[in-house]
């Protein structure tokens, strides 16, 4: 019996846990990933302690009578509840990273010790029945009091979530209010009822002899759903609905203040780097071995510049971009490097600090729309969704502007169909009400860019937005694309394995190779001059439209291994000009011309002489071969 109660006492504490996170405002949460990993490991070890505790005063119950309350499963769940306190605040900077001050300023241990209050006062009370000898029947009104008010409890919050979700979003409740009025209505309910069965069932009819009247379940539904509704609505009008509206109503002053400074800078800013990126290094950990996807990568974007990143397949682009948004998952890990965002080094931020920038000023179109979007939700709701998570401010102010009784649902949609509008979509309002799986792949990136523009951001990620369409939606995609930037100034990271696109697209071009960059400069300078044996060879293997050739022309060899890549300059197994340092010594970056760097022994003022024998040489093989 022991292993069984602590086993579901674990699983309750793990439920209540994650439930309570869960449920709190997101800026106010620990990032839930990593809170349910370390909920389950501290679950865990609170169920072998508990069985270990369990054992104890089992053994000291066969000698001293005393010590058989303390084997009540309420009482071992206040001790495990009281475990769990200390344990997770020693285990949770130990996932991700979460550091002390983040854990103090979420709501979550303040809450949870309200939680452990309430389980040691059940728990007291529970303790008092051996104590005073009251009788306990099997089965008992008593307990089963308890089990129908939870019950019922439940089943009202479910039914108001019901009815809160098939409302028109005019009429639709917050979430924070709806939460709060939901919890206290639950509560107050379940604590009043549970009152009266503690003073009238427990202690007045057994302990003093004094039945006043008999327990009655449908008076239970009757009493606790009453009770329910009406704590639900008065303290949603009363307190709940007002404290968001003068909530609202700050973030709206804030929000208009911050938008004036901003112009105020904007109009007298210079052209500075948005994104640098240094030293960026990144390891997949495998059953193999170490792959070093991204070794030392540093690049720069300037505002309203779109920077193209480019390679073959595996070279690291992608992890690079992914990297931005520090979305590297195990068995990935972000060695060394600085991603530095606005002044900002996006490294060291918190897992909450992040959630400001993803999706808002920062925003990434992945390769395959189908798998991006949610397969159950309309694209009406999906865009919608990117409005009321990341500009509800500015929804508010521009409802409280319009001042036509509009709800921020209302202005969402409307703001969602002008969005479809400019990206060229036909009939808005039909796509809308339309599944991802009812659209075409063209269709389907476009919402995906939509949903991408919706909030501004200042940098936009593109993925090989292409890769997956064919040729004359591909150029319908990057028209748009184009569009798009000269009409938002939004600065864009554009990932590509086609030069071509990349000449059409970018400002400046990132040559990627085996997770290192060979050569970087403006596009047109790369073209007109490509210094790095690898860049020349992707650019003479593109096909010219009209020129008859015999051989397409291939660079010789095969892309390495990361898990076991070549010492020194990564290219040089594959590289005409190789010579001795090539093999042993990785290249630095050389300036060749302005803001044109290129990361190749060939050119190193050291090695001058040595580059100039292996340069002669391969011309020689040259001409011989005419």
């Amino acid at each position: 019996m022991a292993i069984i109660n602590s086993i579901v006492g674990a699983i309750i504490l793990y439920v209540i846990s994650t439930t309570i996170n869960k449920h709190l405002p997101e800026t106010k949460q620990i990032p839930r990933r990593e809170h349910n990993k370390c909920t389950a490991v501290v679950s865990l070890i609170i169920l072998g302690i508990s069985l270990g505790i369990w054992v104890i005063f089992e053994t000291i119950w066969l000698f001293i009578d005393f010590f058989g309350i303390f084997t009540t499963p309420f009482f071992m769940f206040g001790v495990m509840t009281t475990i769990y306190y200390f344990l997770y605040k020693k285990f949770i900077p130990k996932f991700g990273t979460i550091t002390k001050e983040d854990l103090y300023r979420s709501s979550f241990l303040r809450i949870y010790v309200r939680f452990i209050g309430i389980i040691w006062t059940i728990a007291g009370l529970f303790i008092t029945i051996p104590l005073l000898d009251i009788p306990i029947h099997n089965p008992d009104v008593f307990e089963l009091g308890f089990y129908w008010a939870i019950s019922v409890v439940l089943i009202d919050i479910g039914i108001t979530i019901l009815i809160n979700k098939f409302r028109s979003d005019e009429k639709r409740i917050p979430k924070q209010p709806l939460k709060n009025a939901m919890f206290s209505g639950g509560l107050i309910s379940f604590g009043i009822w549970s009152t009266q069965l503690i003073i009238f069932e427990l202690y007045l009819k057994r302990v003093f002899s004094l039945p006043l009247y008999e327990q009655d379940i449908r008076v239970l539904i009757g009493v606790i759903s009453c009770i329910y509704v009406i704590v639900f609505f008065v303290s949603l009008k009363k307190k709940f609905m007002p404290k968001a509206k003068e909530e609202s109503k700050a973030r709206i002053k804030k929000v208009l203040k911050a938008a004036s400074e901003i112009s105020s800078i904007a109009a007298g800013r210079s052209k500075d780097a948005i994104l640098s990126v240094r030293d960026l290094t990144v390891n997949f950990y495998t059953e193999e071995g170490v792959v070093r996807a991204v070794d030392g990568v540093s690049f720069d974007i300037y505002e309203g510049e779109v920077l193209g990143l480019v390679g073959e397949t595996g070279c690291g682009k992608s992890v690079s971009a992914l990297s931005v948004l520090r979305l590297i998952r195990p068995p990935g890990k972000m060695e060394r490097g600085k991603v530095i965002f606005i002044g900002e080094d996006l490294v060291q931020k918190t897992e909450l600090e992040l959630l400001k920038y993803r999706g808002k000023d920062i925003t990434m179109i992945f390769q395959d729309p189908l798998n991006s979007l949610n397969p159950v939700f309309t694209i009406g709701k999906q865009i919608s969704e990117v409005f009321l998570l990341h500009m509800q401010d500015e929804l508010l102010a521009a409802t409280l502007k319009n001042n036509n009784g509009s709800s921020i649902y209302r202005l969402a949609r409307e703001w969602t169909i002008q969005l479809l509008k400019d990206l060229n979509i036909p009939h808005p309002e039909v796509i809308m009400d339309r599944y991802p799986h009812e659209l075409s792949g063209g269709m389907r990136q476009r919402i995906q860019i939509a949903m991408g523009l919706a909030c501004r951001p200042k940098l936009l990620i593109a993925d090989e937005p292409t890769t997956a369409l064919d040729v004359t939606i591909q150029n319908q995609i990057l028209k748009l694309l184009k569009e798009l930037h000269q009409k938002y100034k939004t600065t864009i990271l554009y990932i590509s394995h086609d030069l071509g696109i990349i000449s059409k697209m970018c400002d400046h071009v990132a040559v990627m190779y085996s997770g290192s960059i060979a050569e970087y400069g403006k596009i047109q300078g790369i073209f007109a001059k490509a210094y790095h044996p690898y860049t020349r060879g992707l650019i003479n293997s593109i096909p010219i439209i009209g020129k008859q050739q015999d051989r397409l022309t291939v660079i010789p060899g095969t892309v390495p291994n990361l898990i076991y890549p070549p010492s020194g300059c990564r290219f040089h197994p594959r590289c005409q000009y190789c010579f001795e340092p090539c093999a042993s010594n990785s290249p630095r970056e050389i300036e060749m011309d302005q803001e044109h760097l290129v990361a190749c022994h060939l050119y190193d003022p050291q090695y001058k002489d040595l580059a100039a024998i292996a340069i002669n040489k391969v011309e020689k093989e040259s001409n011989k071969d005419k």
